[in-house]
């Protein structure tokens, strides 16, 4: 028995799973009733792809030996395999309450919450097994890319810096760490990876539609073009996650080169499949946009809808207790807006010319195309959407402070401790020459404007500001990482309500903190440019604002842009966005009693 058993773990090491099929069909044969036997054989099965024989005998040994942690974790893989998410979610639940110790049964729960879209649950599970004994360099990347799906950037980064020392991980997991470091902005190191001979044929397929995907959102789209021409004819790619993705990056490429038609082909082409949230989602975000671009407001509204499904929104509910202190849009709650008298002690603060500018408004007001105008003239550079802000926030915290009420407490040498910390965490993402200027563009840092003039009270803030019905909607088309800006984004009602309770804020805040504020039209600055950015260049002390205007060039040549906007940017001025919101006013209007207050505020109408 034992010198089978050997032969079938040899054949199972090298991938030859037929052989290890056969092998293990002739061990149950001669013993039937064997735990270790039934289990060989389940597992072969697996690997030679009969998932339904699978799954049938795990079942059978769970009944038979429900105390064996390893046969609830394979009858995990299996049913997350065919599909059944719910079903794996069980199983593995009930593997890792007989072995709570074993960091691969923590990771196989995060990867199942991974790929249901449940980012915060992956997040915390897969960061807890990369710290117990015996975890692999693989979970890394996989709590890695659970973080970079919370938008933690920081922390994906850091879980990651040391990936060249990897050995032994598998060609699934380089994969999505070539993914991940092309979303992080690590360019190069992407290409290496991505551009690998993988041995796998699935592997290979899916790493050239990733480095499509990359160069695309690089804005690279003649290289991605000509990298989507060497792709297989997706009715000829058998495996289903295989052909989804390349139906995917052909979609994306369709849609760059205008062909609308197409584009929205390849997506309903690629849901057509049985996809997981993961992925359900994005394809959605991707369809919808091209249904906008086509004009058909119902098949654009119908597709969103499905992109911000219920289960997706459950999820990204239950999630919120996990994120309930974290990111910028947490601010928003009551307990953190500023009251009482203001710290008065700026001594050591620096002067405006030494101060970062910040670009802020409510998510898709044209913020990016303002921090690209600026950065485009010598006397600026941008740190692109960092969370500097956030991170003095949580320094405070660490002291033992609450925000904001404690702000006042800070004393001047904090105040520098803070700067510091500030343009350290600006100088991972951006090297800033002597004398040039940081634009820091983030939206939401408004809701952080008193810890702003805390430590830099000289600072200018320009406030973007949109039609409302025209950033709600661009807001609803977009697929936030955040879970709980997603969660507040889930519908246009949920954010007439955020909306409304932004501008609240902005009002009370920017009450309090009145003096170097600027407000920054979106209209106005697509109308008329030139005037507009001699505007907002007298109040930055800019004479010359001539090469804002060459913006689209300079972020053609910066290349990697981590913001939704990365592929509007380049192209230049375009108005087409201006009042889009009337094509969709049937599904908006019933919003605008909400809005009313805000409309009056901002000078818009309805």
């Amino acid at each position: 028995m034992q010198e089978l058993i050997d032969r079938i773990l040899a054949a199972m090491k090298s991938g030859q799973h037929a052989e290890a099929l056969t092998l293990s069909r002739e061990l149950v044969h001669s013993f039937p009733h064997d735990e270790g036997a039934l289990s060989l054989h389940a597992v072969s099965e697996q690997n030679a792809g009969d998932l339904e024989i699978a799954r049938n005998l795990l079942l059978g040994l769970t009944r038979n030996h429900p105390g064996t942690w390893q046969h609830w974790n394979n009858l995990g893989n299996v049913q997350r395999l065919l599909g059944d998410l719910d079903g794996a979610s069980n199983a593995y639940q009930r593997a890792l309450a007989l072995h709570q110790e074993s960091p691969r049964l923590r990771a196989n729960l995060g990867l199942l919450h991974l790929n249901q879209g449940r980012y915060a649950l992956a997040r915390e599970e897969l960061c807890a097994a990369i710290v117990m004994r015996g975890a692999e360099d693989a979970m890394r990347i996989w709590a890695a890319v659970s973080c970079q799906a919370c938008g933690d950037d920081a922390t994906a980064r850091l879980i990651v810096r040391d990936w060249p020392q990897w050995t032994g991980v598998s060609e699934e997991a380089m994969l999505e760490l070539g993914w991940l470091l092309a979303q992080l902005g690590d360019i190069d190191a992407a290409e290496s990876i991505l551009s690998r001979e993988f041995q796998d044929s699935t592997i290979r397929i899916r790493a050239l539609a990733r480095r499509i995907f990359a160069l695309e959102r690089l804005n690279r789209i003649e290289d991605a073009t000509a990298l989507a021409a060497q792709m297989d004819d997706p009715a000829r790619i058998a495996d289903k996650q295989s052909r989804m993705e390349a139906l995917h990056a052909l979609a994306k490429i369709s849609s760059r080169a205008k062909d609308f038609a197409g584009s929205r082909q390849l997506y309903e082409a690629a849901l057509a499949f049985d996809v997981p949230p993961r992925y359900r989602q994005s394809l959605y975000f991707g369809l919808a946009r091209v249904c906008d671009q086509m004009g058909d407001p119902e098949a654009t509204m119908a597709a969103l809808q499905k992109a911000h499904a219920d289960d997706l929104a459950r999820h990204t509910a239950e999630d919120l207790q996990r994120v309930a202190g974290t990111g910028l849009i947490a601010l928003l709650d009551a307990r953190f807006e500023e009251s009482g008298p203001l710290a008065g002690d700026s001594e050591g603060a620096p002067a405006e010319s030494e101060s970062p500018v910040f670009v802020v408004g409510f998510p898709r007001s044209g913020t990016t195309l303002l921090e690209q105008m600026l950065s485009a003239h010598p006397a600026f550079v941008s740190a692109d959407e960092q969370p500097m802000v956030q991170r003095v926030i949580e320094k405070v915290r660490e002291w033992d402070m609450a925000y904001p009420v404690d702000l006042a407490r800070l004393s001047s040498a904090q105040c520098a401790q803070l700067r510091d910390l500030y343009r350290a965490e600006a100088s991972k993402t951006v090297a800033q020459p002597a004398g040039v200027r940081l634009v820091d563009k983030h939206p939401l840092n408004f809701l952080a404007l008193p810890m702003i003039r805390r430590i830099f009270p000289n600072a200018p803030v320009i406030f973007c500001v949109r039609h409302p019905c025209d950033s709600i909607l661009s807001s609803y088309m977009q697929n936030f990482r955040d879970p709980r800006l997603a969660a507040e984004c889930a519908s246009p009602a949920r954010l007439a309500d955020l909306y409304v309770r932004l501008t609240r804020r902005w009002e009370h805040d920017s009450g309090r903190h009145s003096s170097r504020i600027l407000v920054s039209r979106h209209e106005d600055l697509v109308a008329d440019p030139e005037a507009q950015l001699r505007r907002i260049g007298d109040f930055l002390g800019i004479e010359d604002t001539a090469p804002m205007l060459n913006f689209s060039e300079h972020a053609q040549a910066r290349g990697f842009i981590g913001t939704p906007s990365y592929a509007q940017v380049v192209q230049g001025l375009n108005a087409e966005a201006v009042g889009r919101w009337e094509r969709y006013r049937a599904h908006l209007e019933p919003m605008l009693p909400i809005l009313a207050p805000v409309l009056e505020y901002w000078g818009y109408s309805a």
